[in-house]
């Protein structure tokens, strides 16, 4: 019995048969056992900070006692008393400058700089009065509004490369054709919004809307008709009249470029000519522009009617760089613009979810007050729980583990302090980078914050990069920017990643430095499955595993797989055999 207990497949399916009855008996009891588990959890985390602070301040608890002859209890006093006052002046430097530029940031992106509109026309004009924040003497619109006239400028710039716009001549174009379909088009609109007809519909009325014609969809002519069928002989009618007038000023506008003479539209070709060398009034061009809008949403809506005259008035079939082209940049410019007016929006709802959890700001701020109490009561009993641990660890494996823990906890102790002395200087270098770009005349918004952030984003790989792409975008719709100054902040960015691999080696050592693939896979893991606590672990968890795999697992596999050569390897022969 003893020798199939021992043999190594029946320890492994034991450990397999234990993990799986545990896993079973957890997931059946998760009613009870769940609110436990999360309530031990939110109580560990504060514990698990306050373990690390007193896990990388103990040695220098150690040196103080040591070298000037305090007690435990008074170094510790010591040593908190001149940490608070270092990190409360620090922060009270740093904090409301941060804080400042943070909402700064934050009202800009969504909001912009706030006006008096006093014309109510939805946008700053010189005179009225504004907040201005940044102090540049003009009043700055929302990020959000900057991005999204720019992104219309490229398009249209696409646009007029590919000659999907319609130009001043065309806006006159249409005029005339919203004039010459007026009478049609404004009763079709009477009626669907509820009007009834002024006098019977002709007898030779179509008997149904043609989907070819102009003006609404068939879809809306059909669910006018079935709410009021005494409606459709007209609507019919005038979609007929509508249809007829629209022909004649599509041939009208192919006559004036060039196309066979219709004596019948001769007078409409010459009003065509005269306004399409004419000028628009403001109010003229601003009608027109809105009835474009309505046109290309009803192209988008692949009306053919809407699709034929767009052709024209943007020159014809010879001059439009192609419907594929012109439909995949309508599907773009909707999407973006659809995107970026729900932004708002969207930072609203967190906001707003962030301030109506009073229970989470209340426990967050519990747990601030709790966290330095842990760390303080934990320095006191550390020899205490090192001295502990010690007198559990059997003799006969006693020296090897010394020697293991004391490696892991030189790992993840100079993993810590390392780390916090890195992000300092690194967000240093990125703070003094910005600010020199300023000197140079290179304006980065909130340049103090992104450099900040940058220096304390470093121990996350890839983190640094998300930062400095808003940074950049801020550079860039600055007045006056050019593509050197977007450059030039993503030059401050390789300063702050070479300064951090500089100082890798130097203060970390190569031995205790964590490979970046393998703390990311730590802290995806360790955060999915304990959440913030995972997040506070994942470290010193992935410095253990890796060592516990170099002194255990490699080695093993190395034997096995030694045993699996030598195994397959022919038998030597002599030659005097």
């Amino acid at each position: 019995m003893n020798e199939l207990l021992s043999h190594p497949w029946v320890k492994v399916l034991l450990i397999a048969t234990t993990v799986a009855m545990c896993s079973f008996a957890l997931r059946e009891t998760a009613s009870i056992t769940l609110p436990a588990v999360i309530a031990v959890l939110d109580v560990a985390v504060p514990v698990a900070i306050g373990f690390v602070i007193a896990y990388v301040l103990t040695p220098l608890v150690d040196l103080i006692s040591r070298r000037v002859g305090l007690g435990r209890w008074l170094a510790a006093v010591a040593l908190f008393a001149t940490t608070s006052m270092v990190v409360f002046g620090g922060l009270a430097l740093v904090v409301p400058l941060l804080a400042k530029q943070s909402a700064e940031l934050a009202n800009q992106v969504a909001r912009g700089e706030p006006f008096v509109d006093r014309d109510g026309n939805g946008h700053w004009d010189t005179g009225e009065p504004f907040t201005d924040l940044n102090r540049n003497g003009t009043c700055d619109p929302s990020v959000i509004s900057r991005a999204t006239g720019w992104i219309e400028d490229r398009q249209l710039t696409l646009k007029r490369m590919a000659n999907l716009t319609v130009d001043d001549g065309g806006l006159a174009l249409l005029a005339i054709y919203q004039q010459e379909t007026r009478v049609a088009r404004l009763e079709v609109a009477r009626l669907l919004a509820g009007g009834e007809p002024t006098g019977p519909a002709p007898a030779d009325a179509p008997t149904a809307w043609n989907p070819a014609w102009p003006g609404p969809s068939a879809a809306e002519i059909e669910a006018a008709v079935v709410r009021r069928p005494q409606l459709s002989a007209t609507l019919n009618a005038l979609g007929r009249t509508w249809a007829e007038a629209h022909h004649r000023v599509v041939i009208a506008i192919r006559t004036l470029r060039g196309g066979a003479d219709d004596p019948e539209l001769a007078p409409l070709v010459v009003r065509l000519r005269a306004a399409a060398t004419g000028r628009l009034s403001a109010e003229d061009r601003s009608a027109a522009i809105a009835d474009l809008r309505l046109l290309e949403d009803a192209e988008r809506n692949a009306l053919p009617a809407a699709k034929e005259l767009l052709t024209e008035l943007r020159g014809g079939e010879s001059a439009v760089g192609g419907q594929a082209i012109a439909l995949a940049m309508s599907k773009i410019e909707d999407a973006v613009r659809a995107n970026l007016d729900r932004v708002p929006e969207r930072i609203g709802g967190w906001a707003e979810s962030w301030l109506g959890n009073v229970g989470a700001i209340g426990g967050f701020l519990l747990d601030a007050i709790l966290v330095p109490i842990y760390a303080f009561f934990l320095i006191l009993a550390m020899p205490a729980i090192r001295t502990g641990i010690k007198d559990f660890i059997p003799a006969k494996h006693k020296d090897g583990t010394l020697r293991i823990v004391r490696e892991i906890e030189r790992a993840v102790s100079a993993f810590f302090r390392g780390r916090l002395i890195i992000c300092l200087l690194c967000a240093m270098v990125g703070v003094a980078g910005f600010l020199t770009l300023q000197l140079f005349g290179v304006k980065v918004p909130y340049g103090i914050l992104f450099g900040v952030l940058l220096g304390l984003a470093t121990p996350i790989p890839l983190a640094g990069i998300v930062l400095a792409v808003p940074a950049v975008i801020l550079t860039m719709i600055q007045p006056a920017a050019s593509p050197v100054d977007g450059a030039l902040v993503f030059v401050v960015y390789g300063l702050v990643q070479a300064t951090e691999a500089v100082l890798i080696p130097w203060i970390l050592g190569r031995e205790v430095e964590v490979h970046p693939v393998w703390l990311i896979i730590a802290l995806l893991l360790c955060g999915k499955i304990l959440g913030v606590l995972g997040l506070i672990l994942a470290v010193p968890i992935a410095a253990t595993v890796r060592i516990l795999g170099r002194e255990y697992l490699w080695p093993r596999l190395r034997a096995w797989a030694a045993k699996g050569v030598e195994a397959v390897q022919p038998p030597s022969t002599d030659g005097g055999a």
